[in-house]
């Protein structure tokens, strides 16, 4: 690794003999800014106005570069813009989109919302010029901000697009890393059959790639997973499934995420909570479970425990039914016993009888 990468910008120019005076940089910023202006205001070339504008484009970049240096983060940002407004009169979509990109890595740490507004920028326009791997980079780069600061339902709608965009440029394994993270928030915000059937595909697709078949166990077992935790009604579906994961691989049949699986539907119908727990400490012992599988378990856990304690109350329904039916049998039977003994003489009859 190079260990140029763990220096600062400070460290790195006194290295190259460049000045580190971070209010020098903030002039040098501002002579260039001033300079691109100046273009800009200017006559130019006659047979060839757009060189005006090239000229003003560099030296609005590198004025961004000295206030990058000197950490005049809104002005680098702004001047990055300019650069990319000029770039879009030149009818070059994709240099604009690369000085949008640099505008937003450099806004995002001061101001995230204003990040989001050139990131989508740049998006547009590389999908105006057919660049749509490069626009699923970014949109992916979108949803992290989105998840990291804890908003799912927009990581979820941003990871689909990322994905979509993918798709666009034929990039099927990071489309389906964006679809896995879609699964992943569907999951834990308890939309279970969708993200059941985004688990189940996308473990299909990775049985057709040498490289990525083992990971279609997870899935295939992450699928299962959620088509318990969506409850019985959920339960033929996943038997069906259970038998195309079989056919389609057929290793997964003898694995200990299918057995794992098939004896989580027994432990539902025998309402066993004490059998369920000791069967997920055991798998746990040996296949360790990450937090988001024992999320689902946790579910899981939840329906057994309805069963069982509807199990036990309609138990005491029926004891508390027989109840009536058991005092009535017995009553006649000892007034039968004491009748045979009156005859005989051997006993008088009760008087509350």
């Amino acid at each position: 690794m190079d260990p140029h990468l763990h220096l600062s910008i400070e460290a790195m120019a006194e290295m190259k003999g460049i000045s580190t005076n971070l209010a020098e940089w903030t002039g040098i910023g501002n002579k260039f800014l001033e300079k691109a202006e100046a273009i800009i205001m200017g006559s130019g070339v006659p047979n060839a106005p757009h060189i005006k504008f090239e000229d003003a484009t560099h030296a609005y970049q590198r004025a961004a570069e000295a206030f990058r240096i000197a950490e005049k983060w809104q002005e680098a940002c702004d001047a990055y813009s300019k650069a990319a407004d000029i770039q879009l009169r030149l009818s070059c979509p994709e240099e604009a989109a690369t000085f949008s990109a640099e505008a937003a890595e450099i806004i995002e740490r001061v101001n995230p919302a204003d990040a989001i507004v050139f990131y989508r920028n740049c998006i547009s326009l590389l999908c105006e010029v057919g660049r749509f791997g490069t626009a699923g980079r970014i949109q992916r780069k979108l949803a992290e901000m989105y998840e990291a600061d804890r908003n799912f339902d927009d990581a979820i709608d941003q990871y689909r697009q990322a994905s979509d965009y993918y798709l666009g440029d034929n990039e099927v394994a990071q489309s389906d890393l964006c679809l896995v993270k879609v699964a992943y928030y569907q999951g834990l915000m308890e939309e279970f059959d969708d993200a059941a059937i985004i688990y189940a595909d996308v473990g299909f697709r990775c049985l057709d790639n040498n490289l990525l078949r083992f990971n279609a166990r997870d899935y295939f077992f992450r699928s299962g997973l959620l088509m318990i935790a969506a409850g019985p009604l959920a339960f033929n579906r996943l038997k069906r499934k259970m038998m195309d994961f079989k056919t389609a691989d057929p290793s997964f049949a003898y694995s200990r995420e299918c057995l794992f699986l098939e004896n989580m539907l027994v432990l539902y119908h025998s309402s066993d909570i004490h059998a369920f727990a000791d069967h997920v400490y055991n798998f746990d012992n040996v296949s360790h479970l990450d937090s988001w599988c024992l999320e689902m378990l946790y579910e899981i856990r939840n329906l057994v425990q309805d069963k069982f304690e509807a199990a036990e109350i309609a138990a005491k329904e029926d004891l508390l039914d027989s109840i009536p039916c058991l005092e009535i049998t017995e009553v006649s039977k000892l007034e039968n016993d004491v009748s045979t003994l009156a005859a005989f003489g051997k006993a008088e009859l009760p008087s509350e009888l």
